[in-house]
């Protein structure tokens, strides 16, 4: 049988095992969260005493952010990137678009499109593009503006038919040999785009800007109602879309 001091001994070791197994330091290998208090210009960042390189897929990184960090056998630390929250991931595109037509008539009101919106924090910086299929009467034309967050800052550019663009003639009517706008605008700024023969034959136009957001979060959309109130209908086709994509 065993003696009491062989009994110590091994119940010393078993105890130091289960020590070791839970020191990183000891086990070597190793994962946890923390967050970081330092970016460096090597690619690396600091999480607390830790300096852990960074995956290309870590991008933007900022001091505050809570992230993976991952140590290999051999000790060397890597960044995995940010964990999950409530905001919107950096460099991740989300996206709206219209499974249907909407048509309106008799108004120069504009409004928010019931589905290209989408939500964006505070203190963000997102692109936001907007891929619209836009047609209208002569009486009615499709004017557009965006509706942003209060106190957002930044332009939008605007390309597409022409106002003066009319469907008189068989390229105009084919989407073809149209005249185009190609401005740089507040968000506020009313934009017309021209039409085809019949308010059911589309044009296509694309509205894009960067929006930085202040202090309270919102929502990103596109605005639009006829240029002068008509009973044929204005339309933003089914297949218009708009991606947000957080860069900042």
């Amino acid at each position: 049988m065993p003696s009491g001091d062989t009994e110590f001994a091994d119940a010393l070791l078993d105890e130091a095992a289960r020590q070791a197994a839970r020191n990183p330091s000891v086990r070597r290998g190793d994962w946890r969260t923390g967050t970081v208090t330092a970016v460096n210009a090597d690619g690396t960042v600091d999480v607390d005493t830790v300096r852990a390189r960074r995956l290309e897929s870590y991008v933007g990184p900022r001091v505050g952010d809570r992230v993976i960090i991952s140590q290999s056998g051999m000790g060397n630390w890597i960044a995995l990137g940010r964990t999950a929250s409530a905001a919107a991931a950096l460099g991740l595109p989300r996206f709206a678009y219209k499974a249907a037509n909407t048509d309106r008539n008799n108004t120069t009101s504009r409004t928010a499109d019931p589905d290209l919106a989408l939500t964006l924090d505070a203190n963000t910086v997102h692109v936001v593009e907007f891929h619209l299929f836009v047609g209208g009467p002569s009486g009615g034309l499709m004017v557009t503006s965006w509706n942003v967050p209060a106190g957002a800052a930044g332009l939008k550019g605007a390309h597409g038919p022409a106002s003066t663009a009319a469907g008189v003639d068989s390229l105009t009517n084919a989407g073809d040999n149209i005249s185009g706008r190609f401005g740089s605008h507040g968000f506020a700024t009313s934009v017309t785009y021209g039409r085809r023969d019949t308010a059911t034959n589309l044009l296509y136009a694309i509205e894009t800007g960067t929006v930085i957001t202040g202090a309270t979060a919102g929502t990103v959309a596109i605005a639009w109602a006829q240029s002068a109130p008509n009973a044929t209908n204005t339309r933003m086709g089914l297949g218009s879309w708009m991606r947000a994509t957080r860069i900042a």
